[in-house]
């Protein structure tokens, strides 16, 4: 049982992991991994390839998608042209170790190349070395999980669902590239990669003035992780335009939300030959906003100022048209509102109410029960109406609703009494005048108009007037 279990581990070892020694060789060389895949790809791996160099020239370590001529040219254009793929970074840094990753194209996503992790193709993959001169080297191969990073994250890197995630500053698919931060910087060398991070920028744009031209490289990183080989200029200017900062940006996210990691969206610059250079101008940036947002202010503040200006205008013209129009459309008072006294109900049930045909306190026109806040009218027969309802009753039947008593504007206006004498005055004074009717009251009131009423042709309160 014991030799079972142990041939079983050493069979898995060996269709885990192969490798193989290059002693002193020059040109194109191959490596098989048909032992890895020969039962179809394994599912949540991948393939780790690694090359460690010993001695002579530092080799390149390829993926292509056909074999490479042996007269190929080891530089970046002439790689890549051929659809080949390397670990640039590594090997542009003199690494002695250079590791590619094969996954397959079921898993994989665009951004995977950032991270020198490639499709599996099965027919048609090369893999394989390439040195112009002698190289003594190892390249091996083996099965890792999907989710484990191919290297060791460096300068405090983290490995997150298979890729190293970076702190601040640091770049390369193993964190192991450092960069300084040009914003902390009065001079620039070639010894170093400078880094800006965009979310720290204050304005849309960014502009730094050099004491003199350089050729110099700059890339958004997440558009172009192989640090040597961004965009090359000859300038006195490091420029980056609002497109650019926004494009970097949304590349950037993208590659956070495919891959699952965090990553600073970061533009890098690198002069490409031995110079250094100062930074002339260091505050371009901010003096030359802050003359546009002078310039632009100014003219905006009149605008504005104006532009109220002309709204309080409007608006104080516009209240004046509707004051006129609700004077033009208020309906000119009747006899009935000015001869007949409008009063709320809660002042009428606060006098001597006995006087008053109010029995159950009801409208007799709408049949509703009067509310203390009602506003109320009393004809001089003593009944007591709704204003509104009684308004509008008389428009259409001159008499009251109760004692047919007459209410068209002759005989209202024959019954009305001294001002003395009127229900507002009463209403106001009748805290002192409450237990007995006086001139002024209520009480009098009412009489005061019956005597007058008596003396009015009888037969006119059985007539229905203007039906």
């Amino acid at each position: 049982m014991i030799i079972l279990i142990f041939l079983t581990f050493i069979h898995l070892t060996v269709n885990q992991k192969i490798e193989q020694t290059y002693q002193k060789v020059q040109g194109v060389q191959s490596f098989q991994i048909k032992n890895l895949t020969k039962d179809g790809f394994p599912q949540r791996s991948k393939i780790k390839i690694s090359l460690t160099y010993f001695d002579g020239e530092i080799p390149i370590l390829l993926l292509c998608l056909n074999k490479p001529y042996a007269n190929m040219s080891m530089d970046y254009d002439s790689i890549t042209k051929e659809q080949c793929y390397y670990d640039a970074n590594a090997y542009e840094d003199n690494n002695k170790k250079q590791i590619v990753s094969l996954q397959d194209k079921l898993v994989m996503k665009k951004y995977h190349k950032n991270f020198n992790i490639y499709e599996f193709l099965e027919n048609s993959i090369f893999v394989g070395a390439i040195s112009k001169l002698q190289a003594s080297y190892i390249i091996q191969a083996e099965i890792i999980s999907i989710y484990s990073c191919s290297k060791e994250c460096r300068n405090g890197g983290s490995c997150f669902y298979g890729v190293c995630e970076c702190l601040k500053g640091t770049f390369g698919d193993d964190c192991s590239i450092q960069g300084l931060d040009i914003l902390q910087q009065s001079t620039l060398s070639s010894n170093y990669l400078y880094y800006l991070d965009i979310k720290q920028l204050t304005g849309a744009t960014f502009l730094r003035i050099l004491s003199n031209s350089i050729p110099l490289r700059q890339q958004c990183y997440a558009d172009k992780p192989q640090i040597n080989h961004g965009t090359q200029i000859l300038t006195n200017l490091l420029q980056i335009d609002h497109d650019r900062i926004q494009n970097c940006k949304n590349i950037t996210l993208q590659v956070e939300e495919q891959m699952k990691v965090q990553q600073t969206p970061y533009y890098l610059f690198k002069i490409s030959d031995q110079n250094s250079v100062e930074i002339f101008e260091n505050n371009v940036q901010e003096v030359g906003i802050s003359k546009i947002m002078l310039i632009v202010f100014i003219p905006l503040s009149i605008i504005l100022f104006l532009l109220i200006i002309c709204c309080c205008y409007k608006m104080f013209k516009n209240n004046s048209n509707l004051q006129q129009q609700k004077l033009q459309t208020e309906p000119i008072p009747t006899y009935v509102d000015i001869y007949i006294p409008t009063y709320k109900f809660q002042e009428i049930k606060d006098t001597d109410i006995h006087s008053m045909s109010i029995d159950h306190q009801y409208c007799s026109i709408c049949l509703e029960r009067f509310d203390l806040l009602n506003t109320v009218k009393i004809t001089y027969c003593k009944h007591l109406y709704h204003s509104k309802c009684l308004k509008l009753w008389i428009e259409k039947i001159k008499v009251c609703p109760l004692c047919r008593a007459p209410l068209d504007e002759q005989t209202i206006l024959s019954m009305q009494p001294p001002k003395s004498m009127t229900l507002i005055d009463q209403i106001t004074n009748k805290s002192s005048n409450k237990l007995k009717p006086s001139n002024g009251s209520l009480s009098f009131f009412n009489n005061h108009n019956l005597t007058r009423f008596q003396n009015i042709n009888y037969q006119r309160s059985l007539v229905c007037i203007d039906q």
